[in-house]
Parts: C-alpha cells; sequence; structure tokens
C-alpha cells in the first residue's frame, strides 16, 4: 500500500509501540562495546571459513541487546540462541569437512543437540575440554533450555498481552528474566571464546609467555581475549584449565626445542619495531630474521639513519627508535609510486622529511624515511647494499650472509 493517509500512518505507529516496553540496563551499553572491540580471527587457511562465523556469531550477540533494550524479549532470546548454534555449526564444519557441502547446498545438517553429541565423538578435544569445563557448558546449556521456554512462548507469562496488562497474576519477574538474559549473553560470548581457542590454540599460545617468544613468525591469528571470564562472569579458572589439558599441552609441544628469541628480536619479527641501542642482541639472533629483515638490520648496522622503512607500496612498515619528524602520517600508494619512479631516488622530500628508495625483492622496493639529508657516504652504502640484493639467487634465505657477521 502506498500513498498512507495519516490515520493509516497512526494505525501502522501505533501497532509498532504495541505491547513494547523498553527495558534499559547498565550492562546493555558495557557488552555492546565489549562486542564492538572484540577481534576474533584465525590465519589457518583451512579455516578462514570460521572468520565469517565468528562474524555473523558476534552480530547476533549485538542484535539480541539492542532487541531485549527495545523491549523485543522473544527475538532477543532466540538471536542469543542463534549465536550459540552459528558458534557449534563451526566447530562442527572444522571436524567434519564432508558436511560443508551440505551446509552450503542446505541439505540436511544435524539440529544443535545431535551436533554437539556427534562432536563427542568427533573430537577428541572438544570432548575433553566439555569434561574439564563441565561446570560451565552445562550451565550454557542449561541457560539456552530457559530461554527455549520464553522462544516457544511457554506459559501465559511470555505472552506479550499478559506480561504487560496481568504480570502480576502471571507471576512474570522482569528483574528475573532480565537477569537471565544478560548471564546468558555472556555466557554465549564464553562459548564463543572457548570454541574459538578450541579451533585455533594459537591464538591462547600468543599469550603464553612460555611460548610466544618461541614464535618467530608474524601469525594472522589474533590473540584471544583472556580477561573476559574473570571481568565478566568473576571466573578466573576456565582460562588455566584450558592450559592445563593435553589438548593445549600437545599444541604447544610443537614450539619445545623452538629458540627463544630476546627482547630486541620478538620486538622486531612481532612488533616491527628496531631499537638501534640493542643491535647487538638482534645480531645475536639473525638466523631467526627474515630475509627482508637482514636487509634491514645489515642496512641499520652501516648506521645509516632512517625512522621508519616501508615496503608493498607504503602499505607495511617497520619503525625504528629513531622518532620520526613528519607532520601528519598518511599512506598513499600514489606517493610511493612517485618516490620509486624517481630518476634519483635519493633524498626525495616527504612533506618535512626525506625519503630514499632502493630496490628489494621481485620488483619490489624498500622505501627509506629519514629525518635528515643523506651524506653521499649514505647513499653508496644502500647503493652497495641494493647491488648485492639484486645479485643474490634466493628470495627467502640466506640473504646477505656473507655481510652480516
Amino acid at each position: 500500500m502506498s500513498n498512507l493517509n495519516n490515520y493509516e500512518k497512526q494505525i501502522i505507529k501505533e501497532m509498532e509501540s504495541e505491547y513494547k516496553n523498553t527495558v534499559p540496563f547498565p550492562e546493555c551499553e558495557e557488552l555492546l562495546l565489549f562486542l564492538h572491540s572484540l577481534f576474533i580471527v584465525t590465519g589457518q587457511l583451512d579455516f578462514m571459513f570460521c572468520n565469517a562465523f565468528v562474524e555473523e556469531a558476534i552480530h547476533f550477540l549485538k542484535n539480541a541487546l539492542f532487541l531485549y533494550r527495545d523491549g523485543l524479549y522473544d527475538c532477543a532470546f532466540y538471536s542469543v540462541r542463534g549465536a550459540n548454534e552459528v558458534i557449534n555449526n563451526m566447530l562442527y564444519l572444522t571436524k567434519d569437512i564432508s558436511m560443508k557441502k551440505a551446509w552450503k547446498e542446505k541439505d540436511y545438517f544435524p539440529m544443535d543437540k545431535k551436533l554437539r553429541d556427534k562432536l563427542l565423538k568427533l573430537s577428541e578435544d572438544y570432548k575433553e575440554i566439555r569434561n574439564i569445563l563441565s561446570e560451565y557448558f552445562n550451565k550454557q546449556e542449561n541457560l539456552i533450555k530457559q530461554a527455549n521456554k520464553i522462544i516457544h512462548k511457554q506459559g501465559f507469562d511470555t505472552f506479550y498481552r499478559a506480561r504487560m496488562h496481568y504480570a502480576e497474576y502471571y507471576g512474570f519477574d522482569k528483574n528475573k528474566e532480565q537477569n537471565l538474559f544478560i548471564e546468558l549473553e555472556k555466557y554465549t560470548i564464553g562459548l564463543l571464546l572457548i570454541i574459538f581457542i578450541l579451533i585455533d590454540p594459537l591464538c591462547l599460545a600468543l599469550l603464553d609467555p612460555n611460548v610466544n617468544y618461541k614464535m618467530n613468525i608474524e601469525p594472522m591469528t589474533e590473540p584471544i581475549d583472556i580477561n573476559f571470564f574473570e571481568n565478566y562472569l568473576n571466573n578466573t579458572s576456565i582460562i588455566p584449565q584450558i592450559m592445563s589439558s593435553n589438548f593445549y599441552k600437545n599444541f604447544i609441544s610443537t614450539f619445545d626445542d623452538y629458540e627463544e628469541m630476546n627482547e630486541a628480536t620478538f620486538n622486531v619479527i612481532r612488533n616491527k619495531y628496531w631499537d638501534l641501542s640493542k643491535l647487538g642482541d638482534i645480531q645475536k639472533q639473525q638466523h631467526l630474521l627474515h630475509p627482508i629483515e637482514k636487509i634491514i638490520y645489515y642496512i641499520l648496522k652501516e648506521n645509516i639513519r632512517i625512522s621508519h622503512i616501508y615496503m608493498l607500496g607504503g602499505f607495511e612498515w617497520y619503525s625504528t627508535s629513531i622518532e620520526s619528524e613528519l607532520h601528519g602520517f598518511s599512506i598513499n600508494s600514489v606517493e610511493f609510486t612517485k618516490y620509486s619512479s624517481a630518476d634519483y631516488k635519493f633524498n626525495q622530500t616527504r612533506k618535512n622529511v626525506y625519503m630514499s628508495v632502493i630496490k628489494s625483492f621481485d620488483g619490489d622496493f624498500l622505501y627509506l624515511e629519514h629525518n635528515e639529508l643523506y651524506s653521499e657516504y649514505e647513499i653508496n652504502k644502500l647503493l652497495e647494499i641494493e647491488k648485492h640484493i639484486s645479485e643474490e639467487k634466493t628470495k627467502y634465505y640466506n640473504i646477505l650472509n656473507r655481510y652480516i657477521k
């Protein structure tokens, strides 16, 4: 129907607000901000699809908070349950890849209860973590069962009209239901964190001081939020219990024989930061550096002054302990193309600082930002380094080993 008259518009407006009882509560804003900041990403190529499941679950949980706040309580509980099912489906598809086709094409796919039973048979890791955290899983599933009574409208106190006009008669307790909703929301967020650790335990190992410094890689996987359980559920045992499991111990045993990085080397590899006062410490572990980092080490060892080293047209970079004096940091690929295309690639102006460029691997460039003009000595050193890079036959290994001693 189009071109509604004022009376018809008023009818629709009254329908929209009928039985709608806005429920403001402090936890709503707090949890929304937490979910907004929650960044869960796996870098495992086989499980990259999980990132879409995580995003969907988080969106379900956000919607639930908005719905409950706006008085659409049954839809809110349904959204939390939806998040719960998305989380379990995600884990199931990592354990039974044969079901991916059925899931995509909407063929038969087990419902949540059957799916969890299947997971216990498919995955010893899931079974172990469920046993270790049985109290948590039982609590979360019991909350889902209570939510189902509301979602499926069992009892007149779950009806909009009854709870609006006859709440006392039907024994409806708004505060009790609100507490149930908040608890279910928090426990389901916690379930997402636990299941994600099961899928990619690296997200937990990145926060383990006994393991983290042994990983001379820049992982795509993001560290998990291990403070959630303590901050929102007053539970300090969840993460230690997971770390005590055979599942987690078996995973981190992979790194037992790895060399532990010192702080300076760790900062280079993981934080893209070079402390020029610690080049000696980095030199001791130069064998752990990536090829491009070995080149940068050699440049810095020659006392060539650099505040930032950019690659890939400026979209990746390292910084050094020389603080940049650049006014207004920005990345513009057109600007970087101009630097690499210049006939003379040294001491080019970049606002109030300078940019010099040398060729790197496979047609790429290293863009060196510096606060002061390079001397002839520094330019000649960079040209010498550029020559040896072009002569190197292997792209990824033993770069400039004859110079790094």
